[in-house]
C-alpha cells in the first residue's frame, strides 16, 4: 500500500486517488495494524508523513527512507518484497539526481537478486552500479560493484574467474585504502578457498576479513564462513563458538538461521546431543526458505543417525529429498543418497575429535575471546 501511494504520488502528485485524504487514511490504518515492535512500522510512517508534508512530488527525500525499508525487509529473510522497493527507488531515481543513492540501490537489488538465484538479474544489477559509479569518478564504488560480480561468479561455480577478479580487486585496495571492500572482497576469497578444498586458507583469508569490515552485518557472515572453514579443518570448539556468536547476535534473520542448522552439524559432529536437540526444536516452526529447510531437514537426519535414531533418519532425509528435487539442489541430493545409503546399512557415526592447529591459534583464541564477550 504504501508503495502504491508513492507510485501514485510521484506520477500524478495530488490528483492521485492513493493520496486523497481516504487513501492516506486507508495506508496509516494499514501501518498502525503492524506491531509496534516491528522496526518497519516506523519507517512505513516517516514515509507517509514525507509524502503528505512535501509541497511537490519529489523522490530524493523518500530514496533514503525507501533504501532504510529494503534493508529492513533484506535482513527478515523477505528477498521478493525487497526486490520490489530496491526497483521502485530506481525507477523514480536517475543516476544524475543522486549517483550515490542509485549505486546503492543498484548493489542492494544484486545481493538480493544473488540471494534468490536470480543470477542474470544479479549480474546486470552490478554492471550498472558499476557503470553509475564510473561515470560518477567513484572509484571505491567501482570497485565495490567489481567485488559483487567475482561474489557472484563464485555464487555461479566459475572459481576461476572468481579468484581473478578477487585477487585483482584485493590487490587494487591495498594501495587505495578501502577497508571496507577489501574485507569484501577478502571474504569472497574465502568462499572460493573453500570451495576448493583449501580450508586453512579459507580459514585465515576470512579472519583477515573479520579484522577489516566496519558492517555488522558484513561480521556476520564472515564470521559464519570463518565456522564452516574451521568445522572442515576440525577445530570444532572454535566452529561451535564462532556459530554460537552468530546464532545470537546475527543482524539477519537469514544468518542466525544458517548458524543455528551449522550448531545442529557441529553437536552431531561431536555427539554433543544437547546442542543438536536445542536448535533442531528452535529451527522447526521457523519460516525458514526452501533451501535452508532441505538442509535442517539434511542435518536432523546426520545428528539422528549420530545418535542412534535410525528409523528418525530415514524420515528426515526423506523430507530433505522431496525439498531437494522440488527446488533442483543437487549437490544436496548427492549429498543425500550417500547418507541414507550409510543410514540403511548401518554404518556408524564417526566422532570427530576436537583438533589443536598451531598455525591458527591466533584465530581460535580471537573467537574463544568473541564468545566471552557475547557471554553465550
Amino acid at each position: 500500500m504504501v508503495l502504491r501511494l508513492i507510485d501514485g504520488w510521484l506520477t500524478e502528485g495530488s490528483r492521485s486517488p492513493q493520496v486523497s485524504v481516504w487513501g492516506v487514511r486507508a495506508v496509516r490504518g494499514a501501518i498502525e495494524a503492524t506491531p509496534q515492535s516491528q522496526i518497519v512500522r516506523s519507517i512505513l510512517t516517516s514515509i507517509v508523513d514525507c509524502v503528505e508534508s512535501a509541497q511537490i512530488p519529489d523522490i530524493r527525500p523518500l530514496a533514503p527512507r525507501l533504501m532504510a525499508y529494503g534493508r529492513c525487509l533484506d535482513h527478515e529473510a523477505h528477498w521478493a518484497l525487497a526486490i520490489d522497493v530496491y526497483e521502485s527507488t530506481i525507477a523514480y531515481l536517475p543516476p544524475a539526481l543522486d549517483a550515490d543513492m542509485a549505486i546503492d540501490a543498484h548493489m542492494r537489488l544484486a545481493h538480493c537478486f544473488r540471494v534468490v538465484g536470480r543470477f542474470d538479474d544479479a549480474a546486470s544489477a552490478y554492471s550498472q552500479a558499476k557503470e553509475i559509479a564510473s561515470a560518477a569518478n567513484d572509484s571505491m564504488k567501482a570497485l565495490h560493484a567489481r567485488v559483487g560480480e567475482g561474489t557472484l561468479a563464485a555464487a555461479r561455480g566459475n572459481l576461476p574467474l572468481a579468484e581473478s577478479v578477487l585477487d585483482e580487486a584485493i590487490a587494487a585496495t591495498a594501495t587505495a585504502g578501502f577497508d571496507d571492500v577489501r574485507a569484501i572482497a577478502l571474504h569472497g576469497r574465502s568462499f572460493v578457498a573453500y570451495a576448493r578444498g583449501e580450508y586453512d586458507a579459507a580459514a585465515r583469508f576470512a579472519y583477515d576479513a573479520l579484522r577489516l569490515t566496519h558492517s555488522l552485518t558484513a561480521r556476520d557472515r564472515i564470521l559464519t564462513d570463518l565456522a564452516n572453514a574451521l568445522t572442515q579443518i576440525g577445530t570444532l570448539d572454535a566452529a561451535r563458538d564462532a556459530f554460537l556468536v552468530v546464532a545470537a547476535t546475527g543482524q539477519e534473520q537469514y544468518v542466525r538461521w544458517i548458524a543455528m542448522i551449522n550448531l545442529m552439524e557441529v553437536g552431531a559432529m561431536q555427539t554433543n546431543e544437547p546442542l543438536f536437540e536445542r536448535y533442531r526444536r528452535e529451527l522447526i516452526d521457523e519460516a525458514l526458505p526452501p533451501s535452508l529447510r532441505a538442509q535442517y531437514h539434511y542435518y536432523s537426519a546426520v545428528g539422528n543417525r549420530a545418535f542412534g535414531k535410525l528409523a528418525a533418519a530415514e524420515s528426515c532425509l526423506t523430507q530433505a529429498n522431496e525439498l531437494a528435487e522440488q527446488h533442483g539442489l543437487n549437490q544436496l541430493l548427492f549429498e543425500i543418497d550417500a547418507l541414507r545409503s550409510k543410514v540403511r546399512q548401518g554404518v556408524a557415526a564417526e566422532r570427530r575429535a576436537a583438533r589443536d592447529m598451531p598455525a591458527l591459534r591466533d584465530i581460535t583464541e580471537a573467537v574463544s575471546q568473541m564468545r566471552d564477550l557475547v557471554g553465550v
